[in-house]
């Protein structure tokens, strides 16, 4: 009985350290800037990736960021992904911190828009 209450009370400990660790990052990423872009290109060489989104006014400016050595990329359904999944033309959520990208996420393919548009009328009666 000692044992079990030994082997819980550790394993509660172990699990609140790794909850707080991800609190910590996930705060770090709150702070930083987000922004719904198009990849104009990609240079994985270079460590750099141009993007196209719209400024405080609402106009289009292209900008280039360099990638953070941790950086984090997502597929669109939120999946661990490399920079190799992402081309030009690639509809992405980017997450800033001090000029340098450290997350990129896949917009997802099939958003409400898409959806909507792609949606049909039916008249009553049909099936």
């Amino acid at each position: 009985m000692l044992r079990m209450a030994l082997c819980s009370a550790a394993t509660l400990v172990l699990c609140v350290g790794l909850i707080r660790a991800d609190d910590k990052s996930t705060k770090d990423i709150k702070n930083g800037k987000k922004y719904h872009a198009t990849i104009t290109k990609v240079d994985a060489k270079n460590g750099t990736i141009t993007v196209r989104m719209k400024d405080k006014n609402g106009k289009e400016e292209e900008r280039m960021f360099q990638l953070a050595e941790n950086i984090r990329y997502f597929d669109s359904d939120g999946h661990a992904a490399t920079v190799d999944l992402f081309r030009s033309g690639n509809e992405v959520l980017v997450i800033e911190q001090e000029g340098k990208l450290v997350q990129i996420k896949q917009r997802p393919k099939n958003s409400a828009t898409d959806k909507e548009k792609s949606t049909t009328e039916t008249k009553p009666g049909d099936k």
